[in-house]
C-alpha cells in the first residue's frame, strides 16, 4: 500500500522527530517520520508515482499548517496527535492529489500529525496529551510517497519531491 505524505521542513522535522522518538522508546513502539497524511491508499507503480509526484510538484509551494489542538482516538494510527486547522492552501494540495489518484478508495481528510501508534488506555492517551506541549504552527515543504502497512518498521520511501 502506498500513502501520499506531506512532511515536514527540516527544523520542524527534528522537532517532531524528537517528540515521536521520545513516545516511542517511553512506550516500546516504533519510531516513524512525522508526517500528515493527504491520501492513502494509492495502488501505482514506482513510474507512474514518479510522473504524478512530478505534475503536484509543478503546482506545489512549502506552507504552513497551524495547530488547532492535542487529540486522541481509538484508531491505533491516530493514537495521540496534532490535530491541524484546514487552511485553503491545505484543502487545495490535498484535492490536487486526490485528482491526481482518481483510482483511490474514498479518503476521509482529517489533517494531523500522529505522535504514537499503539493500543492503550484513553486515561493514559491523555496523561500524554496533559504532558505535551507543541509548536503552533510547522512548515511543510515536501511530498512523499511512502510504502505503508501494518508493520511501521517495514515503512519505505518511494518517491519524494519538494
Amino acid at each position: 500500500m502506498i500513502s501520499i505524505w506531506l512532511a515536514p521542513a527540516e527544523e520542524d522535522a527534528a522537532y517532531l522527530q524528537e517528540i515521536i522518538n521520545e513516545l516511542a522508546h517511553e512506550f516500546q513502539t516504533p519510531a516513524f517520520s512525522p508526517h500528515m497524511t493527504l491520501l492513502s491508499p494509492v495502488d501505482l507503480n514506482e513510474n507512474e508515482l514518479h510522473s504524478v509526484l512530478s505534475n503536484v510538484s509543478k503546482e506545489f509551494a512549502p506552507l504552513y499548517v497551524t495547530l488547532a489542538g492535542i487529540n486522541h482516538s481509538p484508531n491505533i494510527w491516530k493514537t495521540v496527535f496534532i490535530e491541524l486547522e484546514e487552511s485553503l492552501e491545505l484543502i487545495a494540495l490535498q484535492q490536487r492529489i486526490v485528482n491526481q489518484f482518481l483510482s483511490a478508495p474514498p479518503y476521509e481528510f482529517l489533517p494531523h500529525i500522529s505522535l504514537i501508534y499503539k493500543e492503550m488506555a484513553i486515561e493514559l492517551k491523555e496523561e500524554i496529551i496533559q504532558e505535551l506541549t507543541v509548536r503552533n504552527s510547522c512548515k511543510m515543504d515536501k511530498i512523499i510517497a511512502m510504502k505503508t502497512g501494518p508493520n511501521v518498521e517495514q515503512w519505505k520511501k518511494v518517491a519524494e519531491v519538494n
